[in-house]
C-alpha cells in the first residue's frame, strides 16, 4: 500500500510561506489600475478558462484574480492569509462544505442570498444564507471497458469491499481532496469502519485527488476507481474506454459551495463580489458548471452532456442533514485519522 502524505499540513506551510512573503502568482499588466476581485476555488482549470473571459466582460472594470488548488490547499492558504491578519479572497467556491461549516462559525463569512438562489434546494444552502451550493459534483463507480465488462463491473460501493476486487480498485484520498473526504464520511456513516477494512484487505489504493484516479483506470493499474463523474464525462471522446455506472446504493452527492469573505466594512467593494456572485448563479454562471459536467444547484437548468438526469441521482443518493454535517464537522479529525489508520 502506497503512503500518502497530509497534504493539508503540507498545503498549510506553504500557503503561510506566501501569506507572510506577499507571493502573488500574476505579472504587471495594465488591469492592475483596475478593482481586483480574487476567487479561490477548487473549480478546475478549464472552468476557470471558460468563466473567466465571460466574467471579464460582464464586469469590464474588474481585474478578476484566481487561486485554483484542491479543497484542502484552498482552506489551508485562507486559514494562514487568516493567521497573516487579511483574507486575500472575494469569493471562495470549493467542494468542502464542512470547512464552509466551520467558516461560518468563525464568523469569517458574509450573510447574503445569491439571485436564483430560492431555486437551489434548502439542504444545500447555510440557513443563515453564509453559503450557497453552486454546483453538484457526483461521486461514481467508473471503471476501464477493457479490463472489465459492463457485466462484470461492480454495481454499488458496498461491492467493491468483496475479494473479487482485490488489486483492481482506487480513490483519491480523503486527506488530499473534499469530494473525497465526503465520500468517506457518507460511506462511514452508511457502512462504518469494518467497510474500510475490508477494502484495506483488497489492496485498495486512496491517494492523490480524482485525477489520479483516471491516470489509474486509464493504465489499468486500478481498473475500478470511485471517482467523480465529470472526470469520467470529460474522456467521452478522448478515451472512451472508461465508462461509469450510478451506484445501486447511492451515488455522493457532493456540494460545490460559494461564499464571500467577509470584510472590513466596504460597501461599494461589497456590492462588486455580490454582482459576481449573482452572475454565478445566473443561467449563464450555470450553464458554464454543467460544460464543465457538473449538475447545476439551480432548479430547471440543463444537467450536463452524458449524464442522467439530476432527479434520478437523487433516488439513491443518501440525502444531506444538518445532523449529518454537525455530526462531520464535530468528528472531522476523527475520521481522517481512523481512515488513515486502517487504509494507509
Amino acid at each position: 500500500m502506497k503512503l500518502v502524505k497530509n497534504t493539508l499540513s503540507a498545503g498549510l506551510r506553504f500557503a503561510l510561506l506566501m501569506a507572510f512573503t506577499g507571493v502573488v502568482f500574476t505579472g504587471c499588466t495594465k488591469k492592475d489600475s483596475k478593482q481586483k476581485v480574487w476567487i479561490y476555488t477548487s473549480l478546475y482549470k478549464d472552468t476557470i478558462s471558460d468563466i473567466q473571459p465571460k466574467l471579464e466582460a460582464q464586469f469590464p472594470e474588474i481585474n478578476f484574480q484566481f487561486y485554483q488548488a484542491g479543497s484542502e490547499e484552498v482552506a489551508a492558504k485562507v486559514q494562514a492569509e487568516a493567521l497573516a491578519g487579511s483574507i486575500q479572497a472575494d469569493i471562495l467556491v470549493s467542494s468542502d462544505r464542512f470547512w464552509y461549516e466551520d467558516m461560518a462559525q468563525q464568523g469569517k463569512l458574509l450573510a447574503y442570498q445569491p439571485q436564483n438562489s430560492e431555486k437551489v434546494a434548502d439542504f444545500f444552502k447555510h440557513p443563515e444564507h453564509l453559503y450557497t451550493t453552486l454546483s453538484f459534483p457526483v461521486m461514481v463507480i467508473a471503471y476501464n471497458s477493457e479490463a472489465v465488462s459492463e457485466a462484470e463491473a461492480p454495481k454499488s460501493f458496498k461491492e467493491l469491499a468483496d475479494t473479487k476486487w482485490k488489486d483492481k480498485v482506487s480513490s483519491g484520498s480523503p486527506l488530499a481532496s473534499g469530494t473525497n473526504f465526503t465520500t468517506v464520511a457518507f460511506l462511514a456513516d452508511k457502512y462504518g469502519w469494518d467497510y474500510f477494512s475490508a477494502l484495506r484487505k483488497n489492496n485498495f489504493i486512496s491517494e492523490g485527488g480524482n485525477s489520479g484516479v483516471v491516470r489509474r483506470l486509464q493504465s489499468k493499474e486500478r481498473p475500478v476507481g470511485v471517482v467523480l463523474l465529470e472526470n469520467i464525462l470529460r474522456l467521452k471522446t478522448s478515451d472512451p474506454r472508461i465508462k461509469f455506472l450510478i451506484p445501486s446504493d447511492g451515488a455522493v452527492i457532493q456540494s460545490n459551495v460559494l461564499a464571500i469573505v467577509k470584510k472590513p466594512q466596504d460597501e461599494a467593494r461589497t456590492e462588486v463580489v455580490k454582482k459576481v456572485t449573482d452572475w454565478l448563479f445566473s443561467s449563464e454562471g450555470q450553464q458554464a458548471m454543467a460544460r464543465s459536467f457538473m449538475y447545476p444547484s439551480v432548479a430547471g437548468e440543463k444537467a450536463p452532456e452524458g449524464a442522467p438526469e439530476f432527479a434520478e441521482i437523487l433516488k439513491a443518493a443518501k440525502p444531506w442533514s444538518r445532523e449529518f454535517i454537525s455530526t462531520t464537522m464535530k468528528d472531522r479529525e476523527e475520521i481522517k485519522n481512523k481512515f488513515s489508520k486502517i487504509v494507509f
